[in-house]
């Protein structure tokens, strides 16, 4: 396991590049309506009965939450319009998506923060949670095989979300031990 702790920096830029391409696969589906007679043409893909999909990556619904959050807050603002609190709040947990970019890029280049490691720990739950809503939100028991292959960015932003905590946890918990950390 020295091995994992002499290249951190390497394991990090790993699950950064599987971060990054998650986020260009496909998260959602734009559903139209299509009748089963007939057939989706690509890329989209028949999802129930009537109803075809039209994938919408991870960038997209990035950009379309984070489009949302600033309209909703510069409503705030200049006091037009009350903000329904539940579109406030979803807009603002599918924004922490973009967290573990960060943090991963701080820990690479100032790997030797204890506060930074438990810092990229925080934010790695944080974005689990609204990443595991989405995708668990459009599946059911019978059809979770099926959509972990159609919807297979969320599905690997989810896996690497979670091998930057369990990294994390591993390279945090090595530092504090004698002997076993701070190996250069």
């Amino acid at each position: 396991m020295s091995f994992v702790i002499k290249n951190k920096a390497l394991w990090r830029a790993l699950i950064l590049a599987l971060l990054t391409v998650s986020m260009m696969g496909p998260w959602a589906f734009d559903l139209l309506n299509v009748p089963a007679q007939y057939p989706c043409t690509p890329p989209n893909v028949r999802l129930n009965g009537d109803f075809c999909g039209s994938p919408v990556s991870g960038l997209a619904a990035f950009r379309m939450a984070a489009g949302g959050l600033f309209s909703m807050l510069s409503r705030l603002v200049n006091r037009k319009m009350p903000v329904p609190i539940s579109e406030f709040m979803m807009a603002l947990s599918l924004s922490f998506i973009v967290l573990p970019f960060v943090s991963m890029t701080l820990l690479i280049w100032k790997s030797d923060s204890r506060r930074l490691q438990i810092l990229n720990l925080v934010v790695c739950l944080a974005a689990c949670l609204p990443a595991a809503v989405v995708f668990f939100s459009q599946t059911s028991r019978a059809q979770l095989v099926h959509f972990a292959y159609l919807l297979w960015g969320v599905f690997l932003y989810l896996l690497s979300v979670i091998c930057a905590m369990v990294l994390g946890l591993y390279l945090l918990r090595s530092s504090s031990r004698p002997g076993v950390g701070n190996i250069k």
